[in-house]
């Protein structure tokens, strides 16, 4: 009868496995010992005293918005022509402080329109009347700035038109009112008061000339 094949033994493998099982344990218990009693937690004590920094006063960022600077507003130009007798006036005193001296400003036909028409003011904050007499046969015209609070004259320009031409014109000459009525005004003063005056009032625009009189 042939010799029966003999099963391999299990009990080795049981030893193993006890074996694996007690050095797991071992590790175990090792990782355990190692490891450092878990620490209570404590209340952090609460300060309520102020800081330093809240009772001292604090710079914030300030942003400053500027606009630009617009061109004065130009008031109504009158549909009709301004005269003499459209306000009372006072024509300019008896003084050696009214002066007239020479001023070359070109104008073309717009503006001499404007200045030709003048202007009749509708309120107090309007400040000025001004109207023309004008031009003649020669082309000679005068325009008159008068205050329209008090109807105190305050200069006149000297204008010539070339009517051969497309109706442009020049100043030729100022003359204005350099007594104590005006705080004694001078010849640069009175001018730029007349261009000021144009470039609000009628839109005429002298500015250049008067940079080029100040230079």
């Amino acid at each position: 009868m042939a010799q029966e094949e003999r099963k391999p033994s299990t009990s080795i493998w049981r030893r193993l496995a006890r074996r694996d099982t007690r050095e797991n344990l071992k590790k175990a218990a090792t990782h355990h010992a190692v490891q450092p009693p878990p620490q209570k937690l404590h209340r952090r004590p609460t300060n309520t005293q102020k800081k330093e920094w809240r009772d001292k006063p604090t710079t914030a960022h300030i942003q400053q918005i500027t606009t630009p600077t617009q061109r004065p507003r130009i008031l109504t130009i009158s549909t009709t022509r301004v005269v003499a007798s459209d306000m009372r006036t006072t024509p300019f005193p008896a003084s050696p402080y009214v002066r007239t001296v020479p001023w070359d400003v070109f104008l073309p036909p717009d503006q001499v329109y404007s200045l030709v028409m003048g202007f009749l003011p509708c309120e107090m904050e309007d400040k000025w009347f001004i109207y023309s007499e004008g031009p003649d046969n020669s082309g000679k015209m005068k325009v008159h700035f008068h205050r329209s609070w008090t109807g105190m004259k305050i200069a006149t320009l000297f204008i010539v038109v070339d009517w051969k031409g497309e109706g442009a014109g020049k100043i030729v000459g100022v003359k204005w009112n350099g007594t104590d009525q005006t705080v004694g005004m001078n010849e640069e003063e009175a001018k730029y008061m007349v261009s000021t005056c144009c470039s609000w009032v009628l839109g005429v625009d002298l500015e250049e000339d008067v940079a080029v009189l100040l230079r």
